[in-house]
């Protein structure tokens, strides 16, 4: 048989399509793929490639599930080493993914946080000299040419008052929120003092996209759902849209993105199997004010009402939404939806005493900082 060289440029375009797992046992191949893997060029044109997964965690176990979107759709589910120390209990831990990359935060860690890459089995700790900080969110500057990735948290801050302040004495000294950012690559803290009392940013609907974070609220004066974000570049929050429904007889939305340049969301009207899923128009930009929805899909899917479904899109083998949740019967499960075909896969398996906990990530090459 006749041996074949291939030029290095297929050989690349190849890899890039490679799931990590496989690129992790490839280094050994030779030094060249060694180099190349640890390249930040190979790096980043193999995040933009790689599909999803899904983080699944319990209280002991933690397990990566990938999807195989061919014409016979199928899972493969892999048990990752929790190669993080003092995390005794998965179900008390957060798991915040930011491009490949997770912000681990427990509730029985004192004033720190895990940063940690779970293919690299890579992790750092960060803390912070504020015993009471809330650690919210990692991103990074996207007007940088190389990531620089930040850690925010909310802390408090004391700030006096003139006279002239109705309702208050000159010595009164109000309790004001107070953005703590830590940078990765200075392992530097500073603080911003906010304009605002009440910060707000629920841990379990964040969304990164180009390096920001995204998360819904919801307004009980106007009955809508809104979006707000956090912008790691200018270090500022920020309004960022409303979302086109009232959240009267809808569940709590589930955010996404959609072509790694646009958000998703999962919009389910309550006690029904009706899901809609509505995806920006455009790219995303720092003007939220000009943001215009369409609808991308609408399906039928028997999932149970205490389940919060966790998705993505796939455009390349047709328009397919993945999505895990736990079914009617509260079993966990992985729908795939295409067309008019929908495939459910139970996941059996799974050590859990108590509870399940899942999300969607991009798993990746990116070294923690």
């Amino acid at each position: 048989m006749m041996h074949v060289i291939l030029p290095w440029e297929l050989v690349e375009e190849i890899l890039y399509r490679v799931p990590p797992l496989s690129l992790i046992r490839f280094k050994i191949v030779c030094k060249q793929w060694n180099t190349l893997f640890k390249s930040k060029s190979f790096v980043n044109n193999h995040l933009v490639r790689v599909r999803p997964q899904f983080l699944l965690w319990t209280d002991s176990k933690m397990y990566s599930v990938s999807v195989n979107l061919n014409n016979d759709p199928k899972i493969d589910m892999r048990e990752l080493p929790l190669d993080i120390s003092y995390l005794n209990n998965c179900t008390r831990t957060s798991f915040t993914p930011c491009d490949g990359l997770f912000l681990c935060d427990s509730w029985s860690w004192e004033n720190k946080v895990a940063v940690w890459n779970p293919w690299l089995r890579q992790t750092k700790w960060i803390e912070s000299e504020d015993k009471h900080l809330l650690f919210r969110g990692i991103g990074y500057d996207s007007g940088r040419p190389e990531k620089s990735h930040k850690i925010f948290g909310l802390g408090t801050c004391k700030r006096e008052l003139s006279n002239d302040i109705i309702g208050f004495g000159p010595n009164t000294m109000p309790v004001y929120r107070r953005v703590d950012i830590y940078k990765l690559e200075t392992n530097v803290w500073k603080s911003i003092n906010t304009s605002s009392v009440a910060v707000e940013i629920r841990t379990f609907s964040d969304v990164s996209l180009n390096g920001n974070l995204y998360w819904v609220l919801t307004n009980h004066d106007t009955d809508e759902y809104f979006i707000e974000s956090f912008d790691f570049s200018k270090e500022i929050y920020k309004f960022f849209c409303a979302l086109p429904w009232g959240y009267k007889s809808f569940a709590f939305p589930v955010l996404s993105t959609f072509r790694k340049n646009r958000l998703s969301v999962l919009k389910r009207r309550t006690a029904t199997n009706n899901i809609e899923i509505w995806v920006t128009k455009d790219k995303i930009n720092d003007d939220g004010e000009h943001v215009a929805w369409i609808k991308f899909m609408t399906v039928s899917v028997p999932i149970s009402s205490y389940s919060r479904p966790s998705y993505f899109i796939d455009n390349v083998y047709q328009k397919s939404l993945i999505m895990c949740c736990e079914d009617e019967n509260s079993k966990l499960c992985i729908y795939i939806v295409r067309g008019n075909a929908l495939t459910k896969t139970q996941i059996i398996g799974v050590d859990a005493k108590h509870f399940i906990n899942y999300c969607s990530y991009v798993p990746s090459l990116i070294p923690v900082p």
